[in-house]
Parts: structure tokens; C-alpha cells; sequence
């Protein structure tokens, strides 16, 4: 019976914690200038120009297709069959860019 209770806590801390850290950054989106969100539509699409440069052909109009159909970002990416190669340079992509968006919205 332990057992079984112990993911079941686990997940209900993880979603307790994270909750409130997803309403902030739903708050702090909320507040920024319409100069920071022109930065962080550049960002988005540096990104994406960035990712869509690391696919194959095939792998880009899977992706294009995904993002046309309201798919975030990442989740496009998570659903196409990268190679280590892609997704090591995908993962500092990412990292990049929200790096870039912290800067933004701490300098709120």
C-alpha cells in the first residue's frame, strides 16, 4: 500500500510547488512593456528559425506542421525523431532563448 501511495504524493507536491511558479510567470507576461513583447516575438522566432536550421527536410515540415496546428515549441520538437546530434543542438537552442526571456521578464 506504501508503495503505491508514494507517487501519488510525489505528483501532488510536484503540482503544489509548481502551481504558483506557473501563475507568476503567467503574471509577469502580463506586465511587460509592448517593447519587451516585441523582444520576446523575436526571440520566439530566432528560435524557431534557429531549430527549423537543424532538421532535415522531412523533420522541418513535420515541425512547421505541428507549430501550424497550435503545438508549443517544444512539444513539435519532443515529437520528431531527432538524432543525439539534433537534439544536443536543439537543447542549447532552447536554453539560449530562455535564458534571453528570463533577462526580459527580470528587467520588469
Amino acid at each position: 500500500m506504501k508503495s503505491k501511495l508514494m507517487p501519488i504524493l510525489a505528483a501532488s507536491t510536484i503540482f503544489t510547488l509548481a502551481l504558483p511558479l506557473a501563475a507568476n510567470a503567467c503574471e509577469d507576461k502580463k506586465n511587460l512593456t509592448q517593447a519587451q513583447r516585441t523582444q520576446i516575438e523575436e526571440i520566439r522566432d530566432n528560435t524557431r528559425s534557429q531549430v527549423e536550421s537543424v532538421l532535415t527536410p522531412q523533420q522541418e515540415v513535420e515541425f512547421q506542421s505541428a507549430i501550424g496546428d497550435g503545438q508549443k515549441m517544444r512539444s513539435a520538437v519532443a515529437n520528431l525523431n531527432l538524432s543525439p546530434e539534433q537534439q544536443t543542438q536543439i537543447d542549447e537552442i532552447m536554453q539560449v532563448a530562455k535564458e534571453q526571456k528570463k533577462a526580459i521578464y527580470r528587467s520588469n
